[in-house]
C-alpha cells in the first residue's frame, strides 16, 4: 500500500536524521556555524533550512501556506533546532496516521514564500519532503567526517534491516 510506504519513508528519515544529529551535537559551537561551502553557508543554516522544509510542507498539507521561512539567527544552536524539529516530526507521525492510499492522490493547493500558486498531489510532496532531507544529509555528512565527527551509514537498506 503506497501510505504504509511512505509512512515507512518518513519513519527512515528520523532514523536518519536522528543518526545525523548524534554527529552534530558533538560539535563545539565554531564549527557548527562556521561558514563552509554549503548551500546555506553553514552547518546550522543547512539544518534550519532542512527544519523550515519539513515545516512548511507540513503546514501546506494542512491547508495553510505560510509566507516565509525560519530566520537561522532567530533559531539558536543545534540543541534549540532540534527541539522545534521535534514538534514537526511529531506533526507529521500525526498527519501521516489517517494516510490512506485514496488521500495519497488528493491534489494539495498551497502558495510558496512569493505568493505563487502551485498544487501537488500528497504523494510526490511526501516524496519530495524525504528526498529533500537525504539530499542534505548527504551534504553534511563529509563535512562532519572532516571535523573528526563519527558519520553513521545512512543507507535506505540499513534502515530496513535494522527496522525489520
Amino acid at each position: 500500500m503506497l501510505s504504509d510506504q511512505i509512512r515507512r519513508f518518513f519513519s527512515f528519515n528520523a532514523w536518519a536524521w536522528d543518526r545525523t544529529f548524534a554527529s552534530v551535537i558533538r560539535l563545539d559551537e565554531q564549527a557548527y556555524f562556521a561558514p563552509r561551502q554549503l548551500f546555506e553557508g553553514s552547518i546550522h543554516a543547512t539544518l534550519v533550512h532542512c527544519f523550515a522544509a519539513e515545516y512548511i510542507w507540513l503546514e501546506r498539507c494542512n491547508g495553510r501556506s505560510p509566507a516565509a521561512l525560519f530566520d537561522p539567527d532567530e533559531l539558536g544552536g543545534g540543541a534549540a533546532l532540534l527541539e522545534r524539529w521535534q514538534e514537526t516530526r511529531a506533526g507529521w507521525q500525526e498527519f501521516l496516521q489517517d494516510l490512506t492510499d485514496e488521500s495519497c492522490a488528493r491534489v494539495v493547493t498551497y502558495r510558496n514564500t512569493r505568493g505563487e500558486q502551485f498544487a501537488l498531489p500528497l504523494q510526490d510532496i511526501c516524496q519530495h519532503v524525504v528526498n529533500h532531507a537525504t539530499e542534505h544529509r548527504s551534504q553534511l555528512t563529509p563535512i562532519l567526517y572532516h571535523e573528526g565527527q563519527p558519520t553513521e551509514p545512512l543507507d535506505y537498506a540499513l534502515y530496513c534491516l535494522q527496522a525489520g
